[in-house]
């Protein structure tokens, strides 16, 4: 089954738009912070470079697809690789889910973010599981 072109241009297209909420996420373009100051907020360096591979894999994957005509297998891994690229903003969004270093109290509405995950993936795996 041959899937569109746009469908491939989409995933560019979000994917870029995630790349610039991360990057603004961890105050990239802040030129105020002090290194001390940015070097503790952002995130761990290793999660910084895997986030960053995904989603160089999800712009190539997709700029190949258009050139070659990508199939399902090609659309279902770019649509995971993009969900996966899009739960660093949710989790931000959402109540933490570990625990109070000082407290080792969780927040009482961590379970929003369990639902919320859960119910992400639901959506995700319908999405793909769609013929």
């Amino acid at each position: 089954m041959e899937i569109p072109v746009q469908y491939f241009q989409s995933i560019i297209t979000v994917q870029l738009a995630i790349a610039g909420a991360l990057l603004w996420q961890i105050r990239f373009f802040d030129s105020d912070l002090r290194d001390k100051e940015r070097d503790a907020s952002l995130p761990d360096p290793r999660l910084r470079l895997l986030m960053a591979l995904l989603i160089t894999a999800n712009l190539f994957g997709a700029l190949e697809a258009m050139r070659e005509g990508g199939g399902r297998i090609t659309a279902i891994l770019l649509t995971v690789g993009l969900a996966v690229s899009l739960l660093p903003i949710l989790l931000r969004t959402l109540p933490p889910l570990g625990r109070d270093a000082a407290t080792m109290k969780r927040d009482p509405h961590y379970w929003v973010t369990v639902a919320g995950l859960v119910l992400f993936t639901a959506v995700v795996a319908l999405i793909v599981s769609i013929p």
